[in-house]
């Protein structure tokens, strides 16, 4: 996690590190968030934690308990699935304004971001996306967006994103009946077509098809659970040396 430095105020970059770290997994869902190891490895006062810690907990990164501090939102599916419903429709709303009112400018930043990221190593199928696909992933998706004219609709949007993406980071692999490329070409073309129709169906099938994935794998997740804890709980016999026999039960001899 990258230590607070200099550009901005100190509880600024506070709340940025501290928010990267979240939607990263470097602070994992459920972590206890203390005050006072943050305050010693970024080298700042404690009111500057305090002040980061609340402006996470305005965005649902973070929840506070009374006595027991500081805690890194949880993940659920039930969360996903809601939070999926709500980005569907800020995110197609974005997308139809900004297609009734981008420009030239616009339509040259939607073609170049497109061109960037289909043209960017992902990664092998059995591997996580590299960090430059990520970040030409995130610009893509912002520029379809760019010429809504709302800048709260953004910044909306932008939460509900960065918080979809703190799950989609669980999808390490991508599925083999999945072409990312592909879908992105698709959206892109619709969106430069100006069909909205087409474009928030597309649009609402991509971040759909997303979920489901993660929604499997956090069931996987979940089913291997319990076997897990069962194999911790059954104790392992020597190797070589055979299974002692149960004692048997006393009788009484007349």
């Amino acid at each position: 996690m990258k230590v607070p430095g200099k550009g901005q105020t100190i509880s600024g970059e506070t709340y940025q590190t501290l928010r990267a770290g979240i939607l990263a997994g470097e602070i994992p869902p459920g972590a206890k968030v203390r005050t006072q190891e943050y305050c010693q490895r970024f080298g700042v006062s404690l009111g500057a934690v305090r002040e980061a810690l609340s402006q996470l907990m305005a965005e649902g990164l973070v929840f506070a308990e009374a006595h027991r501090g500081y805690t890194a939102a949880p993940i659920s599916i039930e969360d996903l699935k809601d939070l999926t419903r709500v980005r569907m429709e800020i995110e197609t709303l974005c997308l139809t304004w900004s297609m009734e009112a981008g420009q030239v400018e616009w339509e040259s930043e939607v073609i170049a971001a497109t061109h960037r990221l289909t043209r960017t190593y992902r990664a092998d199928e059995r591997s996580g996306p590299s960090a430059q696909w990520i970040a030409a992933h995130d610009a893509y998706h912002a520029a379809l967006v760019s010429a809504c004219g709302s800048p709260r609709l953004l910044q909306i949007r932008k939460q509900l994103y960065d918080k979809s993406e703190r799950y989609r980071k669980m999808e390490s692999a991508l599925p083999r009946e999945r072409n990312a490329d592909d879908e992105h070409k698709v959206l892109a073309d619709a969106v430069m077509g100006r069909n909205v129709a087409l474009a928030t169906k597309l649009m609402k099938s991509h971040i759909a098809l997303t979920t489901d994935n993660i929604v499997k794998a956090m069931e996987k997740r979940v089913s291997k659970a319990p076997r897990a804890a069962a194999a911790l709980a059954t104790p392992r016999r020597g190797r070589g040396r055979p299974a002692r026999p149960a004692p048997r039960a006393a009788t009484n001899r007349r």
